[in-house]
């Protein structure tokens, strides 16, 4: 299976819920993520397991593009593993230099292949030509 992109409109009575329980404690809220995929700053991708909202941006330390795995939710865990190829292929896409998680979950750090590194609170994957 494969991540397919969706649209925010149609899946938001089925995944709210999941947004605002990722968010929990946060300063960014649900409506944020809906408006951001809405107005196209973001972008909902569905599977049979969950979604994953990506968002492209510039980083402000390097001016690089990069895309940014801003929300991920499945079902019996290991999404963003099971994906990681398709996660690298939109990055290379969109034309992103890397790939960045943020957590506040440390357990990440088992989950994650050796090419990412923690970058503060965030983890990044180089993408490769």
């Amino acid at each position: 299976m494969a991540l397919q992109a969706a649209d925010i409109r149609r899946e938001w009575p089925r995944i709210r819920g999941a947004v605002a329980a990722i968010l929990a404690g946060d300063d960014e809220t649900p409506e944020e993520v809906y408006a951001e995929c809405r107005f196209g700053h973001a972008q909902l991708y569905t599977c049979p397991e969950g979604f994953v909202v990506l968002k492209k941006y510039r980083r402000e330390d390097n001016g690089r593009p990069e895309l940014l795995l801003w929300l991920a939710q499945g079902a019996g865990g290991g999404l963003t593993p099971r994906y990681l190829p398709q996660l690298e292929q939109i990055a290379r896409d969109v034309g992103a230099a890397t790939l960045a998680l943020r957590t506040r979950r440390r357990g990440f750090e088992r989950l994650l292949d050796p090419r990412w590194r923690l970058r503060a609170v965030e983890y990044q994957l180089d993408i490769q030509e």
